[in-house]
């Protein structure tokens, strides 16, 4: 063992994702072989991520991902959740201790790197065929493995209504004063850089401009007229796409959402296997009144993501910071 081990293990669980890329969660080594996984809270979204819900999830995808990161390096990783954690409270105190790492042991190093570099989401035109039958299958048994269901739909009408429904939550969204201040900050121009955080225009596909204005000029883009130019733009950058799926199963407590956050990941691992990409629709969900809407249209109610998924070109890499708590 040596001091770099934890920056090893960084240099693959940098890559986990987070919601908005804001990259809550930071590594703090205690000794060289156990470290706890701290959130800091002016990274949280609570006016959009009711319940911090979602970031709370991806504490089990950045769990998984520091696993994977010490098969890669020839060590057993352990990562656990702390108990007792309170989801809707974490952005209450400015950091909050959410996890434990140990390194239990050691193993013979397997490659972890090229699944986790491929895994990314995807923004861009899919290409306009449909996905083989065994990768559809592959997902859903990835989902069941945890207990979900992961619920596709390939027919016209049903993937016309989720790219309709996505962008019209896009816009309902922009409306909501509280929430749209919440993540201007996090929307990024100019050139992509290899480190950072927040949502740049590359890896988004959508133009500088058109972003700018529509935080700047919210309303209008709620205009008869305007939001449907404005829609169409959205969906010419989305076409191809012949599939759309629900993810479904327990997403309320602090255990439900870790190990819904691990299953997350290797559902997305799954999908690199196979070539295919997705691109999360997290607005649809997060607004009570879309979310009614995907409930009401498949007969569900515990649905917590939607998305579209396919084969594209591969998508640019969103820049990340390290891991590692720097300062105190």
């Amino acid at each position: 063992m040596t001091g770099s081990t934890w920056d090893r293990i960084d240099g693959l669980a940098r890559l986990a994702p987070t919601p908005h890329n804001t990259q809550p969660f930071r590594v703090r080594p205690l000794d060289e072989r156990n470290a706890e996984i701290v959130v800091i809270a002016d990274r949280l979204l609570p006016r959009e991520d009711h319940g911090n819900l979602y970031t709370a999830s991806a504490f089990g995808i950045l769990a998984e991902t520091i696993r994977l990161a010490g098969l890669h390096h020839g060590l057993v990783v352990d990562v656990a959740p702390m108990d007792g954690i309170v989801p809707g409270t974490l952005h209450e105190q400015p950091r909050t201790v959410v996890g434990r790492i140990a390194i239990v042991g050691e193993c013979k190093p397997s490659d972890q790197r090229g699944l986790l570099e491929a895994r990314r989401t995807s923004r861009l035109p899919y290409r306009n065929s449909p996905a083989a039958c065994d990768t559809v299958e592959a997902l859903t048994v990835a989902a069941a493995r945890h207990d979900h269901r992961f619920l596709a739909f390939d027919d016209a009408a049903t993937v016309r209504w989720m790219m309709r429904r996505n962008v019209d939550a896009v816009i309902d969204n922009l409306q909501l004063d509280d929430e749209r201040d919440e993540i201007r900050g996090w929307y990024r121009s100019g050139a992509t850089p290899a480190i950072g955080d927040g949502l740049w225009v590359e890896p988004m596909n959508q133009p500088s401009w058109q972003l700018r204005a529509a935080f700047a000029a919210p309303r209008v883009f709620g205009l008869p007229g305007v939001r449907q130019v404005a829609s169409a733009r959205y969906l010419r950058t989305q076409r191809g796409t012949r599939h759309v799926a629900l993810i479904c199963g327990a997403f309320r407590t602090w255990p439900e959402l870790a190990a819904a956050g691990r299953m997350l990941l290797e559902l997305w691992l799954e999908m690199a296997r196979h070539d295919v990409y997705m691109h999360p629709m997290g607005s649809m969900l997060t607004n009570p009144r879309h979310a009614d809407a995907v409930a009401r249209r498949f007969g569900v109610d515990d649905c917590w993501l939607a998305l579209r998924f396919g084969y594209s070109d591969p998508p640019p890499r969103a820049p990340r910071l390290s891991t590692i708590l720097t300062y105190e």
